[in-house]
């Protein structure tokens, strides 16, 4: 691991300039000196060179009476700034089993370029990667995993990756103006406003720019989507397991907020009365101290929180500014308005997997999980948040849509479908579906993808996790054709990477995955549009074929069914018995209580390290 080296380089004049051999660029605050690095694959016969620009800091180190606010117009430098290494991750969480290789610190506010040409009228398109990690962990370039190398050199355009504020640092809210929260997306937007300033100077056309995101990186898009701040910033989205209804969707509840942060800020030794007082005390508190004093155990010992009610401590809010109102009620009411923009979305096969794993360890290492009724019944609902958690009839709802009902009456039936679909659906399926419904009907161009293809070498080290969360990483970045010392490619599975690179980059050209603008294009029929009717969808697998209403039934219930069953029997002032109580098993609060402090407090763990970026370094040391 580089040692990451953001220093000015204080140069008299260019005509002393050591670095002849080395890219230069000018950009609005100054100029950069990056690296030339020689790409070459025979598998993608590809052989150029490309522009790297590693730690370009787009703001002002969000520090001192900074934390907490909207980040700020990096200054003027004079010389050269070295562009040549890796900047700060922000600060995240200490976790025991995960961990991130990179330095941290709180001056984390850098991103990367990475261009196969510098030349201003090349006009390539714009890339841009919002990392995830549940807005609490992982960074830029993720030891590697997010390297832009192989998409910008293979795909022909340019990528850019960034760093943004995470965790308490990130999205510490007291649900007033004092601490208003979401900085970490208030960066996003700062990062690409820099990238419409700026990337001409790399040869980018600032006018086809694309966001892209993973799971809370896709999520982070589509509150950009959401925002009407972000007009003009960028002009296509890609959403890979991950919508802005992930979670709670944006916390909005005021009262919920304050006791949230005072109980934090008694933790870190701020016990002031009042949110002003508070949040002037936390900003003089060591930015180390946030994330070690702030474990994966703090929620159990903050009064009136239940860890299992709390889906991720710090993730964004409903500010009246970057998020105007739930993001439900922004679909649902037609608050997009960017129908210019154009959308892919999507997810895989069997994203539950990596929560059963988590929530029954044993399974890790299995050759397939086997998941008793028993198994079953203690861990069915304990990754679900919502009002129909408590709702006897939606779970039993719930129950009959997923329990294998050929098998039930027998001792030894396996309930891990039941899981891993039920989880997948309910957390990634069915808010993609949602979304791309709601953008579609609101004159959006939509595509949709699920990818069905269990990779060879799973991103966990678990045998049976197929197509989980997350595993299509690899696949879109080419880690194969970067030569990292992990996550290879079968041989068979070089061309479904080149595949989805091509659909991708080709999204970021033309809006549409099938063109690419060049003469030589694929049919527009190969990936037909997301629209209702129709729901059309692609398969990323070795086939690429095309499908149609995925999993419509069970959108339908999580969607439809579920809230107008809670709507209705609250509207009742239903008044479940106790038989229906014991029926909803880990969903009463004694259920949860009699599986002790140390259960409660692994299920919210297990929601804060869902990323990839919380596991794949343990599975490949």
């Amino acid at each position: 691991m580089m040692l990451c080296q953001n220093s000015l380089l204080l140069v008299l004049g260019l005509l002393n300039y050591v670095y002849a051999d080395d890219p230069l660029v000018e950009v609005s605050t100054g100029m950069l000196v990056g690296k030339s690095v020689e790409f070459s694959h025979g598998d993608a016969n590809v052989n150029r060179t490309l522009h790297v620009f590693m730690g370009i800091p787009y703001a002002e180190p969000p520090v001192g009476d900074l934390r907490f606010r909207p980040p700020q117009p990096k200054a003027q430098w004079s010389g050269i700034y070295n562009a040549t290494d890796i900047g700060f991750a922000c600060i995240q969480q200490n976790s025991p089993a995960f961990s991130l290789q990179e330095p941290q610190s709180e001056d984390c506010l850098y991103l990367n370029v990475y261009s196969p040409s510098l030349t201003n009228s090349t006009n390539l398109p714009v890339m841009v990667w919002i990392h995830g990690g549940s807005f609490t962990r992982s960074s830029a370039t993720y030891d590697g995993l997010y390297d832009g190398t192989a998409l910008a050199a293979i795909g022909d355009v340019i990528v850019v990756s960034l760093n943004y504020r995470l965790f308490a640092l990130g999205f510490f809210s007291t649900g007033d103006e004092n601490a208003p929260g979401n900085y970490g997306l208030l960066d996003q937007l700062v990062a690409l406003e820099w990238v419409q300033d700026n990337i001409a100077a790399f040869g980018g056309d600032a006018d086809r720019v694309t966001v892209f995101g993973e799971s809370a990186g896709a999520a982070c898009v589509d509150y950009l989507l959401l925002s009407p701040l972000s007009d003009g910033l960028f002009h296509r989205a890609i959403l890979q397991s991950g919508t802005a209804l992930l979670a709670s969707g944006a916390r909005d509840n005021s009262a919920m907020l304050s006791s949230f942060a005072h109980g934090v800020g008694q933790l870190l030794g701020c016990e002031e009365d009042n949110s002003e007082d508070l949040v002037q005390c936390l900003r003089s508190v060591p930015a180390e101290h946030f994330r070690e004093k702030l474990d994966q155990s703090f929620l159990a010992t903050i009064p009136g929180i239940q860890p299992e009610t709390v889906a991720i401590p710090f993730e964004p809010v409903v500010d009246g500014h970057f998020i105007t109102a739930k993001p439900d009620d922004l679909l649902s009411q037609g608050g997009f308005n960017k129908t210019n923009v154009d959308i892919l979305i999507g997810t895989n096969a069997n994203e539950g997997t990596l929560f059963l794993s988590y929530l029954l360890p044993n399974l890790a290492n299995a050759s397939e999980p086997t998941v008793s009724k028993a198994e079953y019944e203690q861990v069915y609902l304990l990754l679900l948040f919502g009002s129909f958690k408590h709702n006897p009839a939606a779970l039993d709802a719930i129950r009959l849509m997923y329990i294998p009902w050929a098998d039930v009456a027998a001792n030894d039936t396996n309930y891990a479908d039941a899981y891993i679909e039920m989880q997948g659906d309910y957390m990634f399926v069915c808010p993609a579906d949602k979304s791309a419904r709601a953008y579609s009907n609101s004159g959006a161009n939509v595509y949709m993808y699920h990818m069905t293809h269990a990779p060879a070498n799973s991103l966990y080290g678990i045998q049976w996790a197929e197509a989980g969360h997350a595993e299509e990483l690899p696949f879109v970045f080419g880690t194969h054709f970067n030569a990292l010392p992990y996550w290879p490619l079968a041989p068979e599975e070089v061309n479904i990477s080149l595949s989805i690179m091509t659909y991708w980059t080709n999204m970021a050209k033309t809006g549409n995955p099938n063109l690419s603008g060049d003469e030589a294009e694929m049919s527009e029929d190969d990936w037909p549009k997301f629209a209702v009717p129709g729901l059309a969808y692609k398969e990323l697998s070795l086939e690429m074929k095309n499908n149609r209403a995925l999993k419509s039934r069970e959108c339908a219930l999580w969607n439809d069914f579920i809230p107008k069953l809670v709507k209705r029997t609250e509207d009742e002032n239903f008044t479940p018995t106790e038989e229906d109580m014991d029926r909803s098993v880990v969903c009463s609060s004694g259920a949860v209580d009699a599986m002790g402090l140390s259960l409660r407090i692994t299920i919210v763990a297990v929601l804060m390290t869902f990323l990839v970026c919380d596991i794949v370094t343990p599975c490949n040391e």
